[in-house]
C-alpha cells in the first residue's frame, strides 16, 4: 500500500508542467479562471437572476472538465507504472 501511495505522489509532482499547460489550455489567463471558480460555487438560481446563468454553466463544464483530465492523467499514469512495476516484478 505504500509503494502505491509514493507512486501517486510522484505522479501529482511530476506532472505539474502538464497541469499547467491544460491551464492555458481551458483557461485565458488567472482573472479567467477566477471567474469560473466564482460561477461554480454561485448557485444556479443566482446566476439566472443575473442574467449569467449559460456562462455559469459552461464555466462550471470547464472546470470540471479541467479537473478530470488532470486526475484521468494521474490515474492512466499510475495504471501504465504499476503494470511496468509488475512486468520487473
Amino acid at each position: 500500500m505504500r509503494l502505491e501511495l509514493v507512486i501517486i505522489i510522484f505522479l501529482l509532482f511530476l506532472n505539474i508542467p502538464v497541469y499547467k499547460v491544460l491551464f492555458r489550455v481551458f483557461f485565458a489567463d488567472n482573472d479567467d479562471y477566477n471567474e469560473t471558480v466564482r460561477h461554480t460555487f454561485t448557485p444556479n438560481i443566482i446566476s439566472l437572476f443575473r442574467g449569467e446563468y449559460w456562462k455559469d454553466r459552461l464555466n462550471t463544464a470547464r472546470l470540471q472538465f479541467f479537473i478530470m483530465i488532470c486526475v484521468g492523467i494521474v490515474v492512466l499514469e499510475y495504471l501504465v507504472l504499476t503494470k511496468i512495476i509488475d512486468i520487473f516484478r
